[in-house]
């Protein structure tokens, strides 16, 4: 349904209901502004229309907690999309929580002397890989709020009352994001439904899976010290997935592209050049 509203004097428009849900929630949009939707005979106020009196019922009940001193809520309520404008922030979070349990998984995988080759070759280890670190995540934000990457970079996770999740709500939100926010993990699918989420969340104010499961993040300021932290455990672990994968990487591309680099030999010559460290190759 689309709704224009009029605000300071002008009209403006037209909104979908859920843009104008979330300006309610967020105390942009009073009950006494005016707005119209087609069906309607003139302008109302917002508390007139069906479809928003439960938002200001809900906002009648509501009474924000004190403000955590160590992860203080980000200071510019006020701004057009407070909620996205931390989303680079909780990309690399996620990521760095991601590549820290590959490299976990993978140097379990190699020390417990499995095939490595195969697993690397497996659709689905591939399709099931990161389900073990969901279940972790979901844990982590119901007892602590946060994760080691989200730690790292200020980042907490907390109902719109400011409460702490549920395990229920938490299972429920790191599924969404193993579906729609990092696609299973595969290549591409992977890369598409970070952009769906990307702009989603520019759209609705928030991540999907936020929104749907009516969760908000609260923010605290940089620390230099954790970002060059983040920074060094980045490359560490992605250092030490290579180390384990990293052959036999390179020789599944031998493999599969036998034609190209027989045709252009001096681009074999350019990869066997190019190795990187990794530990002895277990058969």
């Amino acid at each position: 349904m689309e709704i224009w509203l009029i605000q300071n004097g002008k009209k403006t428009g037209p909104f979908n209901d859920y843009d104008i849900r979330g300006r309610i929630s967020d105390r942009q949009l009073d009950a006494d502004d005016f707005a119209w939707h087609e069906g309607l005979l003139g302008w109302v106020k917002l508390q007139e229309i069906e479809l928003f009196k439960s938002e200001f019922e809900l906002l009648k009940t509501i009474k924000p907690p004190p403000l955590p001193s160590h992860f203080p809520l980000d200071s510019n309520q006020d701004s057009p999309q407070p909620k996205t404008r931390y989303l680079a922030r909780r990309f690399w979070a996620r990521w760095l929580d991601l590549m820290t349990y590959l490299a976990v998984w993978w140097l379990l995988a190699y020390v417990v002397d499995g095939d490595v080759g195969m697993m690397v070759q497996s659709r689905w280890i591939q399709f099931l890989l990161f389900i073990p670190w969901f279940g972790i995540e979901a844990w982590l934000l119901h007892r602590f709020g946060t994760t080691p990457g989200k730690w790292l970079l200020g980042i907490r996770v907390v109902n719109e009352d400011g409460t702490g999740l549920t395990l229920k709500s938490s299972i429920s939100r790191s599924t969404r994001v193993w579906i729609a926010g990092v696609g299973f993990g595969w290549g591409l699918l992977a890369v598409l439904c970070q952009a769906m989420s990307w702009f989603t969340a520019r759209k609705i104010g928030k991540p999907v899976w936020d929104y749907m499961g009516q969760h908000k993040i609260t923010v605290a300021p940089h620390n230099g010290f954790k970002i060059i932290a983040l920074i060094f455990l980045f490359f560490a672990a992605m250092q030490l997935q290579v180390a384990v994968r990293g052959p036999h990487d390179q020789e599944n591309f031998y493999k599969q592209n036998i034609e190209l680099l027989e045709k252009y030999p001096e681009f074999r010559e350019f990869l066997d050049s190019g190795k990187q460290w990794h530990f002895p190759v277990k058969r």
